[in-house]
């Protein structure tokens, strides 16, 4: 992981790298990892861009979740980040998790966002599916994080993954993250609820999707395509939830594309 700086927030600190120069373009990770999984990006992107990565509050270097969370909350942390380093008219791109936060810093925050690369989320749930999410963790007592790897894993990687060293690296990421943290933002998570929202966000935005995603199905992405007034929505074919990292190319060549059409 490259060097981190600092914003303070009033919950703690959020850790971020900046490197590169251009127009910003701000990198949102999944939950449970942590901005690293951005370098091989970092060093694709680098020279065309001012290319901000972010560690989620819970995550990373930065400070631990240590009462409830919503993704709202988690939108005002990446927003502090971008005033903290003056930036406007950013590029959002998020992954699970990092693409639900990009969505409420594009609804909360419009002034801050160009544009957006939604890719492996969700802009909400049905009611029957948020128990099932929020199981996730338990924030009620100290769990390990030993006991959701295996299944966690299995939901994001494909059992043929091109990258077994993400596959090990994701393992080991799990092992260290801190329960209730992980269990507080899953909470936020199944309290999603972005789309009717989505329809005041004029920013062009390219949503992607796996077609081997056994956590978000192409179907549930696809709302948010619909939801928005200006969206392009794309399938990748035999991509996992993880598809953006373990198929850096396929999907580096679908976000190139998109990037090209927005800098016109």
């Amino acid at each position: 992981m490259s060097h981190s700086t600092f914003c303070e927030i009033p919950a703690g600190r959020i850790a971020y790298s900046r490197r590169g120069t251009g127009r910003p373009l701000v990198l949102l990770h999944p939950i449970g990892v942590d901005r690293s999984w951005w370098d091989e990006y970092v060093e694709h992107w680098a020279a065309s861009y001012d290319v901000v990565a972010i560690d989620i509050r819970g995550h990373g270097g930065s400070s631990l979740v240590t009462a409830p969370i919503t993704l709202a909350n988690h939108a005002t942390d990446i927003a502090a980040v971008l005033r903290h380093e003056c930036l406007t008219g950013a590029t959002l791109i998020g992954v699970s998790m990092g693409g639900m936060i990009a969505q409420r810093v594009a609804i909360q925050f419009p002034e801050l966002v160009d544009a957006l690369i939604l890719c492996g989320t969700a802009g909400g749930f049905p009611d029957e599916a948020r128990p099932r999410i929020l199981a996730r963790g338990d924030m009620s007592r100290q769990g390990s994080m030993s006991e959701v790897i295996d299944d966690t894993v299995t939901r994001w990687f494909t059992a043929d993954t091109p990258r077994r060293d993400l596959l090990q690296k994701c393992r080991t990421r799990l092992a260290a993250d801190d329960w209730y943290s992980w269990s507080a933002n899953w909470q936020a998570i199944s309290l999603l609820d972005n789309l009717s929202e989505l329809r005041g966000v004029p920013a062009p935005t390219l949503v992607v999707a796996g077609d081997a995603d056994a956590s978000i199905p192409p179907a549930v992405s696809q709302k948010i395509a619909y939801a928005l007034p200006n969206s392009r929505f794309v399938v990748v074919p035999g991509a996992a939830h993880f598809g953006a990292f373990d198929m850096r190319e396929v999907f580096a060549t679908v976000f190139d594309d998109f990037l090209s059409t927005v800098a016109r």
